[in-house]
């Protein structure tokens, strides 16, 4: 089976609610090592904060990282994809939309979310088993050729003293 969305949301959901300051968030961020997180209101989602949104809207601009809230810095026009989508949907939605991140959901349920990267690194393996699987089969049938022509090469001989013994 191709590339599924599902398969590349797991584990836990990294997220924030909107009241807490973007240092604290830093802080977060950086202690699990994360590029993004959730921002949630009453465990709703509504926004998704990340590295370049504390560049771009809090330290860029030189506001204080204390004074400002998740709330005020986050992305709320967020682009999410259905969990069975395939990962050429993925690649698609995230080209039209220019985003890196998708989040994911099964009917109302938010999943999680999957990137760019987790998208082209599971159609990367995904190419890569199918290689191998072409490449196994490709030898077979090479092997199966060398035996025949090993065999009838084998065999020549006797097989020419056959058909002049028909022939005459």
């Amino acid at each position: 089976m191709g590339c599924q969305i599902e398969k590349l949301v797991h584990g836990t959901i990294e997220s924030l609610e909107k009241h807490v300051d973007i240092l604290e968030t830093a802080r977060f961020m950086a202690e699990r090592r994360l590029g993004s997180v959730v921002v949630t209101e009453n465990e709703r989602v509504i926004g998704l904060f990340t590295e370049t949104d504390m560049i771009r809207r809090v330290i860029g601009p030189g506001k204080n990282p204390g004074a400002v809230t998740l709330e005020e810095a986050c992305t709320r026009d967020l682009v999410s994809i259905a969990h069975d989508a395939t990962c050429i949907e993925a690649i698609r939605t995230m080209r039209t939309n220019r985003c890196r991140r998708l989040l994911v959901y099964k009917e109302d349920r938010f999943l999680g979310i999957t990137t760019l990267a987790m998208v082209a690194q599971s159609m990367a393996d995904n190419d890569n088993v199918r290689n191998m699987l072409l490449n196994g089969i490709v030898g077979m049938i090479l092997l199966v050729t060398l035996g025949i022509i090993t065999f009838s090469v084998y065999h020549l001989p006797e097989m020419m003293r056959m058909a002049q013994a028909v022939t005459y």
